[in-house]
């Protein structure tokens, strides 16, 4: 049986076969977070509040009396403050990443919010009663994989990566990057390599650059 033209290995190339391999094995590996990013992406693109902004108040409540809050947190730098929240949050058996800590209104009222996969936890801190409101708010698959595709995000920067799990999904998406852009580079070559699918590529290719310029163009005159 007779090879199609376009399905023929190109002469020689050792390090072709390599590069395909590679390619091939890379890019089922990296496949169920390439995945995650894209399915997360139709919440972001379409968003409903329980999933990004779920209403924690309206979740049963619990109170917690004579937690040892240190003295300093009053006063500390945002990265001592989440620490001490940290520890506060030892005492209340939460666990998360803490999203963000604001000051209520009292000098001696707090509020801080604790994320992790599907939950959403919002704790409010009495500092002269010694006494914590703790409410969490389940945001199901859909707040997993956004949480999973934000985290740890841009916003609040100074403090981002506080759970020790968010530091790991951080090495591994920095990961998924590196091999998908080995993927993307990858597949480009083995495009270019196969002579008789050039034409196409260099159409398909073509059009994808002036589909993007012309969104950018647009946008940037609006």
């Amino acid at each position: 049986m007779q090879i199609p033209t376009s399905l023929k290995k190109p002469a020689g190339t050792q390090f072709y076969r390599y590069v395909r391999d590679l390619h091939l094995y890379f890019g089922l590996f990296i496949s169920p977070f390439v995945l995650t990013f894209a399915i997360s992406v139709f919440y972001l693109n379409h968003p409903s509040g329980s999933v990004l902004a779920p209403n924690a108040k309206d979740q049963p409540v619990r109170t917690v009396d004579n937690i040892d809050v240190p003295a300093e947190f009053r006063d500390a730098k945002p990265a001592e403050r989440v620490q001490m929240a940290r520890e506060v949050m030892g005492h209340l058996g939460v666990t998360g990443e803490v999203g963000f800590i604001r000051k209520l209104d009292s000098p001696d009222r707090f509020e801080f919010q604790v994320i992790k996969p599907a939950q959403t936890t919002m704790i409010e801190l009495d500092l002269a009663a010694r006494s914590a409101t703790v409410r969490e708010a389940d945001t199901g698959i859909p707040g997993m994989l956004v949480y999973l595709h934000k985290s740890p995000g841009p916003h609040n920067a100074a403090i981002r990566g506080n759970w020790v799990y968010t530091g790991w999904w951080r090495t591994a998406v920095d990961g998924i990057v590196y091999l998908l852009l080995f993927v993307s580079t990858s597949g480009v070559y083995l495009w270019a390599v196969l002579k008789s699918e050039r034409r196409l590529g260099l159409a398909l290719l073509g059009a994808g650059v002036v589909s993007f310029v012309a969104v950018v163009v647009r946008l940037s005159r609006l």
